[in-house]
């Protein structure tokens, strides 16, 4: 009976070291979704950075074409009041988009009249 005993006390005592292959795997799933959705987020705010002037241009474009006032809506989420172009293509309020970019932020100002961009 003593031997039975020892003998489940040393396999207990084999399967308490270190980490089973399952939980080892489930920490590097949660890891790397982590990390995914990070990379996911830092590129959307990236992307809007690049994409609004082009948007933005072409509106001004239309508006210029057709004579009609035109009104650029947040597409991106970045949650910015819309921009309102009259029909000669000039903005009635100036003001500053800022998109995150990492630890730093960027800036795209709108002018008032002409609408420029002035990148910052």
């Amino acid at each position: 009976m003593t031997d039975s005993a020892s003998v489940f006390r040393a396999d207990r005592r084999s399967q308490d070291n270190g980490f089973a292959l399952l939980e080892l795997l489930i920490a590097v799933s949660v890891l790397s979704l982590m990390t995914v959705l990070t990379l996911r987020i830092s590129r959307f705010t990236t992307e809007a950075y690049y994409v609004f002037p082009e948007r933005y241009t072409r509106l001004k474009s239309e508006a210029l074409l057709t004579g009609e006032n035109r009104s650029y809506e947040d597409e991106t989420k970045m949650n910015y009041p819309p921009i309102s172009l009259g029909e000669n293509g000039v903005v009635n309020q100036a003001r500053t988009i800022a998109f995150p970019f990492g630890n730093k932020t960027r800036e795209i100002v709108i002018e008032l009249g002409t609408g420029a961009l002035v990148f910052r």
